[in-house]
């Protein structure tokens, strides 16, 4: 009879050990769900200021084929893969008024500052 009792399970010790082992468990999960998602390739940014009267179209080129618009007077910021991890780049401004352009070659980081010029619109880094 005493072999009996032991093999008998303790309800009440199930359940005050239950919420324990579920918590360990959920624990274990989320842990594994919080690992970093691996990083895409790397990206570097320009900044751009446009004082012109137009609006602009700014592109990094060789690096990118689609242009930020640029109203008169906003600023911008253009993202663009750098797998090479150039520190320098040339940056392309188009108008929109007479589509004349512009370009510089500047470090990556710096501003673009697009301004009225003679005639046409001209760019400058700082």
């Amino acid at each position: 009879m005493t072999l009996a009792r032991w093999r008998v399970f303790d309800h009440a010790a199930i359940m005050t050990r239950a919420p324990v082992v579920l918590a360990l468990a959920l624990s274990a999960a989320l842990t594994a769900c919080g690992e970093e998602e691996p990083k895409g390739p790397p990206t570097s940014e320009i900044y751009v200021r446009n004082e012109s009267s137009t609006e602009a179209n700014v592109r990094v080129k060789f690096w990118t084929k689609d242009y930020v618009r640029v109203t008169s007077g906003d600023k911008a910021t253009v993202k663009f893969v750098n797998t090479e991890k150039a520190n320098a780049v040339q940056v392309e401004a188009k108008s929109r008024k007479q589509w004349d352009d512009c370009w510089v070659t500047m470090n990556v980081g710096q501003t673009l500052v697009v301004f009225d010029a003679t005639e046409r619109i001209g760019c400058r880094a700082e």
